[in-house]
């Protein structure tokens, strides 16, 4: 065994890492109904931390111990380890790109090209594995080596870490509204950890500060959560009045709201029931956020009201929205994929300094989108 390695300071530190990201997932199952994309890339790189936290101490363990088998398990295991650093960047950075646009069609167009670094570890680790000494080597005597090219292992992460970074502020710097994702609470750790490990091998800081970053942004998500309706996977009126505040204190050049009430779903819940009344819900908020991009947001105000908060747009563009709102209900609705049909009424007011508080912004709101729904009403009057 190299005597450089701590073994009895890698069990604990494993351990603990392990049973703390254990203790995490487990407790994200309880009463849990739905999983979110998001959700589930995170999640994937929780278990691989677990994964690569055991496997790391099992390669620790029988680091120098003679035997063919021995000789196998040793490149096998090492194998995903060395494979798991480049992974864990890959889902990190899909990760950070649907936390921040929260669209799957632009997470998989960002995978494919993502992929690359990942794909030309993996045929590295490969070619590793029938001697090539490239990323990494086992000794005749057991013991792990780092190959000649192992500092690309590092690089790559070095570039998931920095594209993560630049992504958010590319976003913010858009107007995209990332309250509660601070890119650094992953990266830093881990940046640390992989620093220290990379300088003194045998000393087990690398995944262990992996784990201590995905608790960071677990504590990141859980209070994210407090601010989601939980029927419609929309920003609920607790994040509204939190956004209002935001304005309050950025000052925005132009923020519209519009006030958006589902027509007839009342009749809906009357002739289908309620749990079609849910489905109605959840299948306006999935079109809208797929409708609606970044950095506008769309809310579940209430019952069947929704928001969207138009950051630095003009009136013509809020204007514009709407009609393709409308326009898209039309032709989905011509579909006839759910049993009902929708549409909306709307109305849109501009924030100034003249709303005093929440409840103005939301009052003038509100009379522009009784406007339209009085509109509404007078033709399925005289239909």
């Amino acid at each position: 065994m190299n005597n450089s390695i701590n073994i009895a300071e890698i069990l604990i530190v494993n351990s603990t890492g392990i049973f703390c990201l254990l203790f995490t997932i487990c407790s994200r199952y309880v009463n849990k109904t739905t999983q979110k994309v998001g959700e589930n890339l995170f999640d994937r790189m929780v278990v691989l931390t677990i994964a690569v936290l055991i496997l790391e101490i099992l390669s620790f363990l029988i680091d120098g111990i003679p035997g063919r088998l021995i000789h196998v398990l040793q490149y096998l295991v090492n194998a995903f380890l060395v494979f798991a650093v480049i992974a864990m960047g890959y889902i990190w950075c899909l990760f950070v790109e649907f936390k921040v646009h929260h669209s799957l069609k632009r997470v998989r167009r960002k995978a494919y090209a993502l992929a690359i670094p990942v794909v030309i570890d993996l045929s590295m680790v490969i070619l590793d594995c029938f001697g090539a000494g490239l990323l990494f080597s086992i000794t005749h005597d057991n013991v792990y080596a780092r190959g000649r090219f192992s500092w690309l292992s590092y690089f790559f992460v070095c570039f998931y870490f920095l594209y993560s970074i630049v992504a958010v502020h590319i976003a913010k710097h858009k107007g995209n509204q990332i309250h509660f994702f601070p890119v650094y609470t992953f990266v830093l750790p881990c940046v640390a950890g992989t620093l220290v490990q990379g300088m003194h091998y045998g000393i087990a800081t690398g995944w262990f500060a992996v784990a201590i970053a995905c608790l960071l942004v677990e504590m990141q998500l859980q209070r994210e959560e407090s601010f989601v309706d939980e029927l419609s996977g929309l920003y609920n009126r607790k994040y509204l009045d939190f956004f209002y505040r935001q304005m309050q204190m950025k000052k925005y050049t132009y923020v519209y709201g519009i006030m958006m009430d589902l027509n007839l779903f009342k009749k809906i819940n009357d002739t289908y029931g309620h749990t079609v009344g849910d489905d109605a819900i959840r299948t306006v908020s999935r079109l809208l956020s797929h409708w609606v991009e970044t950095p506008d947001m769309v809310l579940r105000f209430a019952g069947d009201e929704f928001i969207i908060l138009c950051v630095n747009k003009t009136q013509n563009e809020v204007t514009a929205l709407m009609d393709n709102i409308r326009k898209n209900l039309m032709e989905y609705n011509a579909l006839k994929k759910k049993p009902y049909e929708l549409s909306f009424s709307m109305g849109y007011t501009k924030y100034s300094d003249e709303c005093r508080s929440l409840d103005d912004f939301l009052r003038d709101m509100d009379m522009k989108m009784y406007e339209d729904k009085e509109i509404f009403r007078r033709k399925m009057n005289n239909t």
